[in-house]
C-alpha cells in the first residue's frame, strides 16, 4: 500500500525531475519511486557480493 512522503529537493534536482518525468511521461513521484527502488536493489547486490563470492569459492569457482 503506497504511503505519502513529503520532502524537499534542490532546485537542480527539481529541474532534473521535471525534465526526466516529462521525457518518460510519468509523474515526478513515480520517477522518484523508481529511482529509490533501483537504489535499494543496487545496495542489496553490493552488500550481498561478499557472501556470493564466498559461496562461489566454496564451489571451486575463482574469479
Amino acid at each position: 500500500m503506497p504511503v505519502r512522503l513529503n520532502t524537499r529537493v534542490s532546485d537542480r534536482t527539481n529541474e532534473w525531475l521535471d525534465k526526466r518525468s516529462e521525457e518518460m511521461a510519468i509523474s515526478k513521484s513515480a520517477l522518484v519511486n523508481v529511482a529509490v527502488e533501483n537504489y535499494i536493489k543496487e545496495t542489496e547486490v553490493v552488500h550481498g557480493l561478499p557472501e556470493l563470492l564466498k559461496r562461489l569459492e566454496q564451489e571451486g569457482i575463482k574469479l
